[in-house]
């Protein structure tokens, strides 16, 4: 995390911070290539707007927020596809009765 602080300098606001994250791991290959580098920057992004959405109730976030569970998701290697997303859900569902 420091590395990317340091890379971009921490703002203000928590908001304008992933912001520039973003842009960041968009525009430098360098970043986007350090997978240790990369998946932190994920969970940052994820950890913050998951901090903003639920904590502080910005809902206006909220669409950011699903698009980061997703996008943690596909690093993490947990999506395959949809069917087997929802196969797991419909397993997962049983386990609640």
């Amino acid at each position: 995390m420091e590395r990317l602080k340091a890379l971009i300098g921490w703002k203000e606001s928590k908001v304008e911070f992933i912001g520039d994250l973003i842009t960041l791991l968009l525009t430098d290959k360098d970043v986007y290539a350090d997978e240790v580098l990369f998946r932190d920057a994920i969970e940052e992004i994820y950890n913050t707007l998951r901090s903003e959405v639920i904590d502080k109730g910005r809902s206006e976030l909220v669409g950011a927020y699903e698009k980061a569970v997703l996008l943690r998701a596909i690093v993490s290697g947990d999506i395959k596809s949809p069917e087997e997303v929802l196969i797991d859900i419909r397993k997962n569902l049983h386990m609640v009765r």
